[in-house]
């Protein structure tokens, strides 16, 4: 398999962790989105969009972080990634779709106003508004998972992609100073997840760390 991703980017970052906490054997391509690698007629072969991270494994073009991850789970059953059972599996969807749909865009810009590293490197100061926009609506979803969290330390009963999909973006928010202290199994949750292997490997890799 060949996985193409970038820096400070946490969908990247969202399938490296998948791809890592799953065993997986690749080739890691480094694009420096900067420069245009995105835009070079090779990789839009691979994901005519032009964005990051993609996956190559042998005739499969595949991109978005999320089906990457579900692939290389179904791939490498053993990494236990997915639940057996078709209820637990679609608890896992529901949680991906929420992170995806939700979560995620409304960290977008609060970590673009407020995490200086993510400043730097993308040469962006944010939108303040755009910002407090998204600290309104993380107060309407962090609550949803501060419950999924109340009967389990995990999302879907055991680890999962459920789990590895929040990873990046809610670090980036953290590291720009969001307060988590309203939500203390969301905050524990997070510093397990950030104190796994994987995560430290992968951080490393995206210069999250």
């Amino acid at each position: 398999m060949d996985f193409y991703y970038g820096r400070m980017s946490g969908n990247s970052a969202r399938a490296a962790l998948g791809l890592a906490e799953a065993g997986a054997r690749y080739e890691p391509h480094l694009l420096d989105v900067g420069r245009g690698d995105n835009r070079a007629p090779a990789y839009l072969a691979v994901n005519p969009m032009g964005k990051i991270p993609a996956l190559v494994d042998g005739k499969l073009r595949l991109w978005e972080s999320n089906a990457i991850n579900w692939y290389v789970a179904e791939k490498l059953p053993q990494s236990r990634l997915l639940p057996q059972s078709i209820e637990g599996r679609a608890s896992v969807q529901r949680w991906l779709f929420f992170q995806a749909a939700h979560v995620t865009p409304a960290c977008i810009p609060v970590f673009r106003a407020t995490n200086a590293r993510a400043q730097e490197f993308w040469k962006t100061k944010g939108d303040p508004q755009a910002a407090e926009a998204g600290r309104k609506e993380l107060a309407r979803y962090l609550p949803v998972i501060e419950a999924g969290l109340a009967e389990s330390d995990w999302l879907a009963g055991e680890f999962s992609l459920a789990d590895i999909a929040y990873v990046p973006h809610l670090t980036l928010i953290e590291e720009g100073g969001f307060d988590f202290a309203t939500y203390p199994r969301v905050r524990a949750w997070l510093a397990r997840l950030q104190s796994r292997p994987a995560w430290r490997r992968v951080a490393e890799m995206t210069l999250f760390g």
